[in-house]
């Protein structure tokens, strides 16, 4: 995150828009007329650093330290992905993003919010943090709130198990909370087909995580390299696929998907099939004392990382890259204030960011996420999602998964 070095000959108005945590402390040390944004814009645009303090008699050296400590400090929060003061009426915003594209999206969030501040009069209080944390601080905030106003206003995270377990947000949806506040007209036309928009108007998509092979074909062993799900699932490639288990939205989303298409037989293939858990970088490194799956599924970002002249190939599903997608849930009661919020996370300007940094697709028309219409997408679908305990589902295939590692029929 960008920052600058403030200059004796700032102007005490230029300092408090670049850093507006600094405005407590000059209120505090002898400039309370501050407190009023016209008199900040009328004063402090005349009145310099070096100026104020000879005319409050302040040591110029010990109040810059004052105000580069708290600039700090707000900087590192910022990029932990937490807020560092809250106010009276603002809007609380929590979720978990994927880990290639946290930092520059909250980079891009800290500027949006204080543009946010001048056009709505409020703040964000705000706790954004990596996918690589994992989701269980959140579900154990979201498991004890009773009370609807006790959750954040806006939450953001891909995955399912968070948004539709009866005892996370399940159980508040039920009572019609939240509501999809996405203005956009349409979605982007990779998606075509797949009627991402809500049909309960619950929650918003923004975007999603696609679930690709890449195939060591010198693992293969006069095997043809799998190009649908049906081909990854056959006893052709018993022990000889590799899934990011760990990443609990991606191995969800493809679970409930094969499910859904396939029923708990391709669950159990998918176990049987299993060699082993292996972290997406760790395939991509190929290294060649390492016993390796001949295919991994893994999150397509990951294929940025591989070289060409190696033995990997990369292949996209001809029946669709299993999607996971990144949901919005925004409290029905705050629309005024979250719309503005919801929007960002779905302009053009977040859709590139997600794009570039992190081959994750946006919503957004307007974005060229590189997806041809030969790279199709799966999804698990709305009618699905809301005709079947979805928490049920994870754990009954989750289950199944596990009892069938090493089955071979």
């Amino acid at each position: 995150m960008e920052r600058r070095t403030i200059q004796s000959t700032d102007t005490i108005y230029n300092i408090i828009e670049a850093y507006p945590e600094t405005r407590e402390i000059f209120i505090a040390n002898g400039f309370p007329q501050l407190t009023d944004d016209a008199q900040l814009a009328r004063i402090g645009k005349m009145l310099t650093f070096k100026a104020a303090m000879q005319a409050k008699k302040k040591n110029p050296e010990i109040f810059m330290t004052l105000l580069e400590e708290i600039i700090e400090q707000k900087h590192i929060m910022a990029e932990e992905g937490i807020s560092t003061y809250e106010t009276e009426g603002s809007c609380t915003v929590a979720g978990i993003l994927p880990c290639p594209i946290k930092i520059p999206l909250i980079d891009q969030f800290t500027r949006f919010e204080k543009e946010y501040g001048r056009t709505m009069g409020k703040s964000i209080n705000y706790r954004l943090q990596s996918a690589s944390g994992g989701l269980g601080w959140l579900e154990d905030e979201i498991r004890e709130v009773e009370e609807l106003k006790d959750l954040p206003d806006l939450i953001i995270s891909a995955g399912f198990e968070l948004f539709f377990d009866p005892t996370l947000y399940g159980k508040h949806r039920d009572q019609n909370a939240f509501e999809d506040l996405s203005a956009l007209p349409q979605f982007n036309s990779c998606f075509d087909g797949l009627d991402l928009k809500d049909t309960q108007n619950n929650y918003s998509i923004v975007g999603g995580v696609p679930a690709i092979f890449l195939v060591d074909t010198l693992e293969l062993h006069g095997r043809k390299a799998p190009e649908t799900w049906d081909d990854l699932l056959s006893e052709e490639f018993t022990g000889s696929i590799s899934l990011p288990v760990e990443d609990f939205d991606l191995f969800n989303a493809v679970c409930l998907t094969l499910y859904k298409n396939r029923g708990i037989e391709a669950i159990k293939a998918l176990g049987r099939n299993m060699l082993g858990s292996m972290h997406p970088a760790q395939m991509v490194k190929n290294k060649k004392d390492e016993i390796k799956p001949a295919v991994t599924v893994l999150p397509w970002f990951f294929t940025r990382m591989v070289f060409p002249g190696t033995s990997l190939q990369v292949v996209w599903p001809k029946d669709g890259s299993i999607l996971s997608p990144i949901f919005l849930a925004s409290k029905q009661e705050k629309r005024e204030e979250l719309a503005p919020i919801v929007e960002f996370f779905e302009s053009e300007e977040v859709g590139v960011v997600m794009r570039d940094k992190g081959f994750f697709p946006s919503v957004n028309p307007a974005v060229d996420n590189g997806i041809s219409s030969e790279q199709p997408f799966q999804w698990l679908g709305w009618d699905f999602i809301y005709s079947h305990d979805i928490a049920g589902l994870i754990k009954e295939c989750t289950e199944t998964f596990n009892a069938s590692q090493g089955a071979v029929k």
